[in-house]
């Protein structure tokens, strides 16, 4: 089906007045179900929010034909966005980047990366203390499809693990990152 008859036969969207001239028809969202969907993603979203807050982290990368095997290290915050839909990364400037959001339509959670990588990876959702996000990522200019297996180990300590799709089908390991809880 056509993206713009889906919308409608969702019954999300129908025709209504535009915001700027009312004696014109345009789609418009139905505010019942708007407040239902926005409810589904809420509730998902605290799925998520033990990930709020401070932790160190180490990001594990193996040997490669051009570099020997190292461990980078450092710190990051967690926080829930101004606009509460997205959890958010928190840079030290005070900005705030989203990262993860739960789209209720579409019931996927959506991890985007918008600086140096860039992709959307999404995840039908968590099953036991692993969700897994899959999809198209550029890096430094190389593109490829990619997969990261999180799992959480626990209220302070949580990993996860990247992979790249070979021509093959077969997933091969990229790195792991670990991150635990920074006490206060």
């Amino acid at each position: 089906m056509p993206l713009i008859d889906a919308m409608f036969a969702s019954g999300v969207v129908h025709m209504g007045p535009a915001p700027n001239d009312p004696e014109r028809q345009v789609a418009t969202f139905d505010p019942v179900a708007i407040a239902e969907l926005l409810a589904a993603r809420d509730r998902e979203l605290q799925t998520f929010l033990w990930i709020l807050g401070e932790w160190e982290f180490e990001n594990h990368v193996p040997a490669g034909l051009r570099n020997p095997a190292y461990v980078d290290i450092g710190r990051i915050s967690y926080v829930r966005g101004d606009d509460r839909a997205w959890i958010s990364i928190a840079l030290p400037n005070g900005k705030t980047v989203p990262l993860l959001t739960f789209d209720a339509w579409s019931q996927q959670w959506i991890y985007v990366l918008t600086n140096g990588a860039f992709g959307i990876l999404r995840s039908t959702g968590w099953k036991d203390d692993h969700i897994v996000f899959a999809g198209t990522m550029t890096m430094v200019g190389v593109t490829c499809e990619w997969r990261m297996t999180w799992s959480r180990r626990g209220p302070e300590l949580f990993t996860f693990v990247n992979e790249e799709k070979l021509p093959d089908g077969r997933w091969a390991y990229i790195d792991e990152w670990r991150y635990v809880r920074r006490s206060a």
